[in-house]
């Protein structure tokens, strides 16, 4: 079999036909992470991993899957996310899926409830009962694993991540990546097709703005954007009205495609 003879040209390519978003929204609480998910196709669910459901309250294409567990050592919330990633899967395969749009939320309450499960792996312990070194390993694996399958699959997919501040050692100096395991702090935003970082701006003369920030500079240099072609549809920073439409991806996909169709899903 010649796979050569399969190749597309770049030039004949039209994103607007089968794009999936894959993104990754970043920022601190409070800087309109659920907000910007609320603008992606069609009917959403969101996995609450964080216990936060109340702030997607009264958004009619948002429906809300907790995923929690009171107690801190049970590994049950784990498994209760791995077998919602598995039901999708099996949804999709059978066409029976009626969400256009996934999104977890978010990225450090699902590392903490993978490491609960980890914990039961070897009960050998650090100081104080705190997992140890052998233990983060396989967290990695685990939620690593989890999240791809998402990305895998033919539908939008979204994860909020927090960020954390480190020493950037080759350049100096610091740097903001997502808040997670070792070194899935610079793996993670090369698995989507777009990571903006969001925040907000309070006046005392207007209400809140939110803002999204979708190319990467500097400290900030893990942000990036499919949509943005050569950073040829937009400039940074793209403001999220809902007030005013088209809002948030809705405004993206105009600056980018234009009229073009595409943006709603036909269901799987």
């Amino acid at each position: 079999m010649e796979h050569l003879a399969n190749v597309i040209p770049a030039k004949d390519l039209k994103l607007s036909e089968n794009y999936k978003i894959k993104v990754a929204l970043t920022g601190p609480s409070g800087s309109g992470k659920s907000t910007g998910f609320t603008t992606m196709p069609g009917k959403i669910l969101v996995i609450d991993y964080d216990g936060r459901k109340e702030t997607y309250e009264g958004y009619p294409n948002v429906d809300v899957l907790p995923c929690e567990h009171p107690d801190p050592l049970s590994p049950k919330a784990w498994t209760m996310a791995e077998e919602i990633r598995k039901e999708v899967v099996k949804k999709i395969k059978d066409k029976s899926f009626v969400y256009d749009s996934v999104v977890e939320d978010g990225l450090s309450s699902l590392l903490s409830i993978c490491m609960r499960w980890c914990l039961l792996l070897d009960p050998k312990r650090g100081l104080g009962g705190v997992p140890a070194k052998h233990h983060y390993l396989p967290q990695m694996v685990k939620v690593t694993d989890h999240i791809k399958s998402y990305i895998s699959l033919p539908i939008h997919y979204g994860l909020a991540m927090h960020l954390e501040i480190i020493e950037d050692e080759e350049m100096g100096g610091l740097k903001y990546l997502p808040k997670a395991t070792g070194k899935m702090r610079t793996d993670i935003p090369n698995w989507f097709n777009e990571s903006y970082f969001c925040w907000r701006k309070d006046s005392e003369n207007k209400d809140t703005e939110y803002f999204w920030n979708t190319s990467g500079t500097g400290k900030w240099d893990f942000l990036k954007s499919t949509l943005n072609n050569q950073g040829k549809s937009w400039t940074d920073p793209i403001k999220i009205d809902l007030d005013k439409e088209p809002a948030g991806f809705r405004l993206l996909w105009e600056k980018r495609f234009k009229g073009e169709k595409g943006f709603e899903s036909k269901r799987i």
